[in-house]
């Protein structure tokens, strides 16, 4: 047992339980904070289409001035969903990362084929003009790519 000078047994005990009780507690009020019901939450949803066509791989991401972000990854049906705090938001959208081995070819050739070639300037916040404002609660963000555009 460790001994502690110049302190009784329950002097140190009750330091212990009280600790205790406190990262409990901070514990608690962490677990709670992570909810989907956090009012402190958005949670947007949409579509993403290149030139019409549903983009069935990709991802995209949300990224405000402050260095709030949000990310999902495309269903094959060109859906998302994901949860970020509310703010304005640049967005990016980006096709899926292909790891490649040491000679230079894909490790996964069934998921380098589904690659889909999304416009360089659609990938960057910066360039991609595309901005939405997400609110507590559900949002819906459609995002229309089209292969044509110059900008």
């Amino acid at each position: 047992m460790t001994s502690y000078p110049n302190q009784s047994r329950s002097t140190v005990a009750k330091f212990f339980n009280a600790a205790s009780l406190l990262a409990l507690s901070l514990g608690l009020l962490l677990t709670l904070g992570c909810d989907d019901s956090d009012p402190r939450t958005g949670t947007v949803s949409g579509f993403v289409s290149l030139d019409d066509q549903p983009l069935g791989s990709g991802n995209i991401l949300l990224l405000s001035e402050s260095g709030a972000s949000g990310g999902a990854e495309l269903a094959a049906d060109g859906t998302y969903t994901l949860s970020c705090t509310p703010g304005k938001y640049l967005v990016a959208v980006m096709p899926i990362a292909v790891e490649v081995g040491p000679d230079g070819k894909p490790t996964d050739p069934q998921a380098a084929a589904n690659v889909v070639e999304i416009p360089m300037h659609y990938q960057d916040v910066g360039t991609s003009e595309i901005a939405i404002e997400v609110v507590a609660g559900d949002n819906d963000f459609d995002i229309s790519l089209d292969s044509k555009s110059k900008r």
